[in-house]
């Protein structure tokens, strides 16, 4: 899950440049729902996780990982369904049957089985969870529905941008998601070889 604050950074910068260039502008619900679905998200990622096992000066970080990784899944995934689906005349450019998107979109859901199986790989070695908590990482139905929404999440990131016409800027996004999920698959394999977090 390390690979997740490099996701959030380039998400939120994502998010931030949406306005710049748009071909569709956002509307303001769209924006409104992101909000409070970050919200939610946070709320729930900063409060239902459990801490035990964590001294204390641990369980205030690890909430605010928790809640801003959760916070911003729960943007992402209440802006995308607040989107209005594809006009008649944007029919020509299906986001599901774009030449890219298709080798792309699967490559995040591969990334995110990466993700999954270096860390309990990573997790079964005795190394801590380092974004959200052993706990979660060791409730393996809780941290599969946590991978899933994950990669859904990434996927209505891309579909925002697809919407708003950012076509370029949707690409980079999912070869940079599974760039950085790849990269952080290897590092979490290396382990215990490489005791630090990245190579």
């Amino acid at each position: 899950m390390r690979f997740f604050v490099g996701s959030l950074l380039a998400l939120i910068l994502t998010l931030c440049s949406l306005p710049l260039g748009a071909q569709t502008p956002v509307p303001k619900r769209v924006w409104l729902s992101m909000l409070a679905g970050a919200g939610a998200g946070a709320m729930l990622g900063s409060t239902s996780m459990s801490t035990t096992g964590l001294s204390p000066g641990q369980v205030g970080v690890h909430r605010l990982r928790a809640g801003a990784t959760y916070g911003l899944m729960g943007g992402v995934l209440a802006g995308a369904l607040e989107l209005p689906g594809a006009s008649a005349s944007e029919a020509s450019h299906n986001f599901w049957k774009d030449r890219l998107n298709t080798p792309l979109l699967a490559g995040m859901a591969a990334t995110q089985v990466l993700d999954y199986t270096s860390t309990r790989y990573f997790r079964s070695r005795g190394k801590d969870e380092w974004l959200l908590t052993n706990g979660l990482v060791d409730n393996r139905p809780a941290f599969i529905t946590t991978e899933v929404t994950a990669v859904a999440s990434a996927t209505a990131m891309a579909w925002i941008l697809h919407r708003t016409g950012h076509h370029r800027l949707e690409h980079l996004f999912e070869a940079g998601y599974i760039t950085m999920g790849v990269t952080s698959a290897v590092a979490n394999y290396r382990y215990p070889a490489v005791g630090h977090a990245l190579f």
